[in-house]
């Protein structure tokens, strides 16, 4: 009798480790593979932000220069005709 209870209660607790196992595994993997597409996700966004943020700053800077550029040439012009009106 004392045979047959210790092989059905060895049968029981490797059956038990053999079902709850691979569940812990899964759940471990399911959550590992979750907090790293959660990281990747915010790596990205992160990295769109940054990239953004230097493109509107170096598009203010060429702004900048093309309106000083034209501001120059208006004074150009400006100089020219008054010279041009003098000179007659």
């Amino acid at each position: 009798m004392k045979k047959e209870l210790y092989i059905g209660a060895v049968t029981f607790m490797l059956m038990f480790a053999l079902v709850y196992v691979p569940v812990v595994y899964a759940q471990n993997l399911t959550t590992n593979a979750s907090n790293t597409m959660g990281n990747a996700s915010a790596n990205v966004n992160q990295t769109a932000n940054t990239t953004l943020s230097n493109i509107m700053n170096k598009t203010g800077e060429l702004g900048k220069k093309i309106v000083g550029g034209a501001a120059d040439i208006v004074s150009n012009i400006s100089e020219e005709v008054k010279q041009g009106i003098g000179a007659k």
